[in-house]
């Protein structure tokens, strides 16, 4: 009888840990809340676990229109595509939906801003000073991990199956005091 208690409360000792083990981004380029100056090639997130291939981003500019990307490819825990069409100056986002290591679906969001110079009708075809595009690196621009996650799934399985165990376990309880 103790055994059966024991086990009915490190499984709801446990349930909690393994409902709460979700992927998270990690890092991203371009970076969350970077302003780059040149039209990204690719977005490549990476995230802190291995995901699946059902994995998938979109590019939304800030009217909420999407943008062209090409196909999306995981490898691993990183997930990217390549942009084929240059974007033009404003906020972007870039919306992810990828299903973890652990099989549950986890959506979240970040933006980047494009600032390109204007180009100038000069009689000189040579550009001034050429500008680097963003490498992706995170310097100043806060932690990426701390993207909007919204988690898409329903814990009341868990809450349901833990209160099957502990209505079970005090009908066996009730049953050998009789």
């Amino acid at each position: 009888m103790k055994r059966i208690l024991l086990i009915c409360l490190a499984a709801l000792w446990l349930l909690p840990s393994v409902a709460l083990a979700h992927s998270k981004l990690e890092n991203a380029v371009p970076a969350q809340d970077a302003t780059i100056t040149a039209s990204p090639e690719r977005i490549e997130l990476t995230f802190n676990t291995k995901i699946e291939n059902l994995s998938n981003f979109k590019i939304v500019n800030a009217a909420g229109e999407e943008m062209e990307k090409d196909k999306v490819a995981v490898e691993g825990m990183t997930m990217s595509g390549t942009v084929p069409t240059p974007l033009t100056n404003g906020i972007y986002t870039v919306k992810w939906v990828i299903i973890g290591a652990d099989g549950h679906s986890v959506e979240g969001d970040y933006s980047f801003t494009l600032e390109a110079p204007a180009a100038t009708e000069e009689t000189s075809p040579e550009p001034e000073a050429s500008a680097e595009p963003d490498t992706g690196t995170n310097e100043g621009k806060g932690n990426p991990s701390s993207t909007t996650e919204r988690d898409s799934t329903n814990y009341t399985p868990a809450i349901i199956i833990g209160a099957i165990i502990a209505a079970a376990a005090i009908a066996l309880f009730m049953r050998r005091r009789k």
